[in-house]
């Protein structure tokens, strides 16, 4: 069986390989950014960067972000302990592009490490995706062979992510990972979506506007 360390250097290696920048966590309080009391996102960092306020040497980047998710927006407090899937720290692995790459091989990195790097059986996932978004749909279909029953059209804002009420935003798609019907759950967009059954292990974040 993986260990954390382990999914998280896999994690991190494949994306060096892939011309991403190794970035250290940044800290838990946000630096200048008085619109966080905590960084709840990986992102959190890099956010001058997509709304092109400061440049880095790289266009392409990789962390393991260390996250409280105890206030605002984000905040999973009262589900700790009701479901397998909340927590208040945790670590967020994420891969971030600016400018470089956007839908196609986000989605195409995504699922060549869940798949080959990390051995999960496609027969297992499903998606989800932001139900005006046809080009990510159109995308799952011919990178990964997704049927359309199991790429899930979502108009809420569950697939339109932000991090707060200002700042980079956009549609997502997530992946969902099915336990077996052993566990009680339906998948996203069900009436029993609050279920353990499917649980999300990747938010892919097509982070396209700003609010």
């Amino acid at each position: 069986m993986q260990t954390v360390n382990d999914i998280r250097t896999t994690f991190l290696e494949f994306f060096r390989k892939n011309g991403h920048e190794v970035v250290s966590s940044s800290p838990l309080v946000p630096r200048n950014d008085p619109t966080l009391m905590f960084t709840n996102a990986g992102m959190v960092q890099f956010k001058n960067v997509f709304t092109g306020q400061e440049q880095r040497d790289y266009s392409r980047a990789v962390t393991s972000q260390k996250c409280v998710r105890a206030g605002g927006k984000h905040n999973d407090l009262e589900n700790v302990g009701r479901t397998a899937r909340h927590h208040t720290f945790f670590e967020m692995l994420g891969n971030f592009s600016f400018g470089d790459y956007f839908k196609e091989n986000a989605i195409e990195f995504a699922w060549n490490l869940i798949t080959k790097e990390y051995g999960l059986p496609a027969d297992k996932l499903l998606v989800t995706v932001y139900h005006t978004d046809d080009e990510a749909h159109a995308l799952w279909k011919k990178i990964a062979g997704l049927s359309d029953d199991r790429i899930i059209r979502i108009p809420t804002s569950d697939n339109f992510w932000s991090m707060g009420d200002t700042g980079p935003c956009g549609p997502c798609s997530e992946i969902f990972f099915d336990h077996g019907d052993h566990i009680w759950g339906g998948p996203p967009g069900s009436a029993e979506e609050d279920g353990d059954r499917f649980i999300e292990i990747w938010n892919l974040v097509f982070m396209q506007y700003e609010q």
